[in-house]
């Protein structure tokens, strides 16, 4: 199984606007799973998009989120996306990381 997630770090919970992450995600045509839960008593918020088609999946939430005009302000600097799939040696590949240090990979 083939899925792009994306975690919303713990520190902005509080004031991330879940309606208005959807209503950009909207544009791409599927309602992601939508997981919460907490570890080392910090809550994640995790977006889940299953797909056959990976590469175009990622383009489109792309260029809804990442490359999009006002809302790559608001979410770019809070969240971490990953592409998984079982088929993988290391199991993901992180495509966007709230630190710009980090290597990220691509589809």
């Amino acid at each position: 199984m083939q899925s792009i997630s994306i975690q919303i770090q713990p520190e902005f919970l509080a004031t991330f606007d879940r309606a208005a992450f959807l209503t950009q995600v909207r544009a791409v045509g599927r309602a992601p799973e939508i997981d919460e839960f907490k570890e080392k008593s910090k809550t994640y918020l995790t977006y889940t998009f299953f797909t056959e088609l990976p590469k175009t999946l990622w383009q489109d939430l792309q260029n809804a989120l990442y490359q999009h005009s006002e809302y790559s302000a608001i979410i770019s600097p809070i969240s971490i996306a990953a592409y998984e799939d079982e088929m993988l040696k290391e199991g993901f590949i992180l495509l966007h990381h709230f630190d710009s240090t980090e290597k990220v990979g691509s589809l």
